[in-house]
């Protein structure tokens, strides 16, 4: 059986999701299992999920997955390029994985293919750090860099979905895997676009939509029903349209407290942005007045708001320093039982299908579970029903399971 990756966040799940997870199976072979690597309850834009991260994954397998696999929160708010490299790991750590799928606004797979092996030459990094010294942002740095290098090439680099394909390659070609690698075009919505496009919306603007009044019933034309129903599940429970709002005035309390050398412990710090981030965190009276004195060309928003995120969660730079040490099932078809079935008998990756697999993790894994509770109860704080959720959910929540007859 060909097994095939997909890394994604579902936040929510849409249309263009559900086409794409159909696409991979029309390219790879109808009888091919999908696998999903998915951000849990935090995401890697510096945001929190809009749906709690199981029902995100029944919402996948409703759509044609069949495992969803969890990226532990320290990974999911890295940089494009950790991100991808940590849900990469987690999928080729498997051991049954043949294929990998992604979104980009191109399929010429062997285009983005130079682009990352061009990215990982040693006189391309230098240039780009040259670049930086100009004080502009990475992702400029990376572009400049490139164009001096592929001219014809360099736009490629300038789509979101071009950014991370370009990544997952990137990871690929590191850990010198023989995994087939697919870019499928992205349908319709472009990743961040205000307005639907082609009968599709990017989730970017579903979630503005819901966040600003709209029913479901509005969003619903740009949903699978399956997916549309457990948002209207959701919403109804209050378990859904987590907004941060509602934690603004904890982040800003946990936030006031760090001195700058406790912000130079999160990761992604350099020259000095520690002292700047901690001058705009003292002058800031919401996180939006936070984000905007930090801000620079040199760091944009997504970035600073990751780094406070991580900041109020606790995260450090040492939690990222090795890969994931597991992977947590959030969700299986029938036919995912047969993957994960194969792909304990080759991994040397703890695969955790119930919370109780945590008690036989090494000291390191369980460590982060254990701190991926909190966060989680830290995350239902921003649920309209907080009052209502009990703390330490993580350890009681069961795997999400639907049958293929169901799908």
């Amino acid at each position: 059986m060909r097994v095939c990756g997909i890394v994604a966040e579902y936040n929510p799940l849409h249309s263009g999701h559900r086409w794409h997870i159909a696409e991979t199976r029309q390219r790879v072979g109808v009888d091919c299992a999908i696998v999903c690597c998915m951000s849990g309850n935090w995401v890697q834009r510096g945001e929190a999920a809009l749906l709690p991260k199981h029902q995100r994954a029944r919402a996948a397998l409703m759509s044609g997955a069949d495992v969803v696999l969890e990226l532990p929160t320290p990974y999911a708010l890295l940089s494009a390029e950790g991100f991808a490299k940590s849900a990469v790991h987690i999928l080729l750590n498997l051991g049954v994985v043949t294929d990998l799928s992604f979104g980009a606004e191109t399929d010429d797979i062997d285009a983005l293919t130079g682009i990352a092996h061009t990215l990982l030459e040693h006189r391309t990094v230098q240039e780009t750090l040259a670049q930086l010294k100009t004080g502009i942002s990475y992702a400029a740095a990376r572009e400049r860099a490139l164009f001096a290098a592929i001219e014809e090439q360099a736009e490629l680099i300038r789509s979101p979905n071009n950014i991370l394909a370009i990544e997952y390659l990137k990871a690929l070609i590191r850990s010198d895997s023989a995994v087939t690698a697919h870019a499928i075009p992205r349908l319709g919505a472009g990743h961040d676009s205000g307005e639907a496009t082609g009968g599709t919306a990017s989730a970017s603007h579903i979630r503005a939509m819901l966040r600003t009044g709209a029913t479901v019933r509005d969003v619903a034309p740009w949903m699978p029903e399956s997916s549309a129903s457990l948002l209207l599940e959701s919403l109804e429970s209050g378990t859904a349209l987590v907004d941060l709002e509602r934690l603004e005035t904890a982040m800003l309390s946990a936030l006031w407290r760090l001195s700058p050398e406790e912000l130079a412990r999160l990761g992604d710090i350099a020259e000095g942005l520690e002292h700047r981030l901690h001058a705009a965190i003292r002058e800031g009276r919401s996180l939006q007045d936070t984000v905007r004195a930090a801000r620079t060309r040199r760091y944009p928003e997504a970035r600073i708001r990751r780094l406070l995120l991580r900041a109020f969660l606790g995260i450090t730079a040492g939690e990222t320093e090795l890969p994931p040490p597991y992977a947590r099932v959030l969700g299986m078809s029938d036919r995912g039982r047969q993957v994960l079935r194969a792909a304990s008998k080759e991994t040397g990756l703890p695969i955790l299908t119930k919370p109780a697999h945590v008690r036989g993790l090494s000291p390191r894994a369980r460590a982060l579970f254990e701190r991926e509770v909190i966060r989680t109860d830290l995350w239902q704080l921003a649920l309209p029903a907080w009052k209502d959720s009990p703390r330490g959910g993580e350890w009681r929540t069961p795997c999400a399971f639907e049958n293929a007859e169901n799908l």
